[in-house]
């Protein structure tokens, strides 16, 4: 058999394989994910990474003043339920929780002791997971440099814990191994438990605090944005990402800040300069890795926020500002709640009693927050108010929505502005452009995704993409957020092999524009399937979506449809 007909088998084979996925796990439709990813799609399929994780270890820590142990265990069965729609069973999970939580839980086997400590990595994760296969173990408790709380034990030290990650390799002969560990200083481990092929994420870096979400249920501030978007389909590193972004929009980025090891130098970095990755080195891995595929697949609907105005202004008062909303829900009967979350630019959250204990939200932030309400006619409604507003500053409005079985969808932010007049002054500066894929410096070959995103102060007109200066993408922007990202599709074999500039332009709506390069190689690739041509490929879970519609009632922009993106 000569090697066209040969790419003809494999080809057909795969888009079958595909399509049937679809159909058997989308209840015979195909399901269009307007989920914002931020994914890098340009990876080949075969460089990205479905790893079914094999088993967990969840483990929790407590101070001798047992501070928040309710808000631990809270956090810990939590995550469990996340592994558990991962498509692992009870089997696959071993969960140590503190000495004081033994009587409130049925899932544990034991409380965190050296003794159960070594149990699960010698001997328990070694029966459950190949040479082949993946461990995750996660971490959660109050922390400091280089050690976590264990009472009545003594605490865990990034030493210890390096250990029991080295003995489960020599026992079991798999290296693969993800770690997610949440704590103030936590990043203090990241140097010892850095090794080759394993991904290690902390909640922020050492020295910083770590918190729990202001937003009820109040699971780990980290945690809970990070599962979410794992279970979203999204790969580990891009979950990272929109993590990082909820710590920012709840106002807590100044003092918690989390970090990402996995290229294995011992230095760990939080997402560049753009809040994307890699940064510095570290993230590329993690983007390319996956959870939600090769277990049992899952269809899960999460809930989405479809737009919310731009950056609006209004004009002062002395005493108090009043906002009504309006907002319209394709299928209210699946959202539990949806709130709008109000903070002045320069608001800075309670300081946690010391270093070394996760900080709680403050009960003030209540007044922060509004929820709002169903009016009957599939939307939701309210109005929030800014007391003792400041003239000429700008208030963060961020806006998160939940559905009934606990899910919450990507948060989605603007700003207003206060001023003399409410009407928005002279636009001078420039918008801001960045170039998400590919990476600077790196050699490309195939089938590539450039990816671009923008934003402005007021209000942005387009985001154009330019290869060697010949326009490639030119797409205008909607009057709403999210901005959604800009993406061209090129095959390298269309191009002379070598040194090509890659630009990104974004131009407001005053005509202000700002440009950025990048200088990739395109190098011959010798592993494509003669006389075929695959555009794009993905085999991720299926997501289904319910659509939210934020309106700013005093507005009424011209709106266009975001291009919708498949999965």
């Amino acid at each position: 058999m000569d090697k066209k007909n040969l790419g003809l088998i494999l080809l057909t084979y795969i888009i079958l394989s595909n399509f049937q996925y679809m159909l058997v796990n989308s209840g015979g439709s195909i399901i269009n994910s307007q989920f914002n990813t931020d994914s890098d799609v340009s990876v080949k399929i075969s460089d990205a990474q479905y790893d079914c994780v094999d088993a967990w270890i969840i483990i929790g820590g407590d101070k001798s003043s047992h501070e928040y142990w309710e808000l631990v265990l809270l956090t810990l069965e939590w995550v469990y339920d996340q592994a558990l729609a991962l498509g692992n069973n009870d089997n696959e999970i071993l969960m140590l929780v503190p000495e004081v939580a033994l009587t409130h839980t049925s899932r544990e086997y034991g409380d965190s002791s050296p003794t159960n400590l070594n149990y699960a990595f010698n001997t328990w994760a070694p029966d459950k997971v190949g040479p082949n296969g993946v461990l995750a173990v996660y971490l959660h408790d109050h922390g400091g440099n280089n050690a976590m709380a264990n009472h009545p034990y003594p605490s865990l030290t990034a030493s210890e814990l390096d250990q029991y990650l080295d003995d489960f390799e020599a026992a079991s002969g798999c290296d693969r191994i993800i770690v997610v560990y949440e704590a103030c200083s936590s990043g203090s481990f990241l140097d010892e438990l850095s090794k080759s092929n394993r991904i290690i994420m902390t909640s922020t870096e050492p020295g910083y605090s770590a918190w729990w979400s202001p937003i009820a249920p109040h699971i780990s501030l980290f945690g809970e944005s990070l599962f979410n978007s794992i279970l979203a389909g999204n790969s580990i590193g891009d979950a990272f990402v929109d993590a990082s972004n909820e710590i920012n929009a709840l106002g807590y980025g100044g003092i918690q800040k989390p970090c990402i090891e996995d290229n294995h130098d011992g230095v760990g970095h939080i997402v560049n300069a753009w809040g994307h990755l890699p940064s510095t080195g570290d993230g590329s891995d993690a983007k390319n890795t996956y959870l939600s595929q090769g277990c049992p697949p899952k269809l899960i609907q999460f809930p989405q926020i479809k737009f919310v105005p731009l950056k609006f202004w209004v004009a002062y008062n002395l005493t108090i500002i009043n906002i009504p909303l309006s907002i319209g829900v394709d299928n209210s009967t699946g959202i539990a709640s949806v709130i709008c979350r109000v903070i002045p630019e320069d608001w800075t959250p309670p300081e946690p009693r010391d270093n070394e204990s996760m900080g709680g939200w403050d009960g003030n932030e209540s007044l922060y927050q509004w929820e709002l309400t169903p009016d009957g006619n599939g939307n939701f409604t309210g109005s929030l108010a800014i007391n003792s507003p400041i003239l000429n500053s700008n208030y963060l409005l961020s806006f998160f929505v939940k559905d009934v079985d606990g899910r919450r969808g990507q948060v989605v932010s603007t700003q207003v502005g206060i001023n003399d007049d409410g009407i928005a002054p002279v636009d001078n500066s420039n918008p801001i452009v960045i170039i998400t894929n590919p990476n600077e410096n790196t050699g490309l070959k195939g089938v590539v995704n450039i990816t671009a995103e923008g934003d402005d102060d007021q209000a942005l007109d387009k985001i154009q993409i330019y290869l060697d200066g010949v326009l490639l993408k030119d797409e205008s922007m909607p009057d709403y957020y999210p901005y959604p990202e800009v993406v061209h599709s090129i095959n390298t074999s269309d191009y002379n092999l070598g040194l090509h500039n890659i630009t990104a332009r974004a131009v407001d709506k005053t005509n202000n524009f700002q440009e950025t390069t990048i200088l990739v190689t395109f190098e011959e690739d010798k592993d494509t399937i003669p006389g075929f041509r695959i555009t794009f490929l993905f085999t991720g879970t299926l997501v289904g979506i319910v659509t939210i519609i934020i309106l700013y009632v005093k507005r009424n922009p011209v709106r266009k449809k975001k291009k919708i993106r498949k999965t």
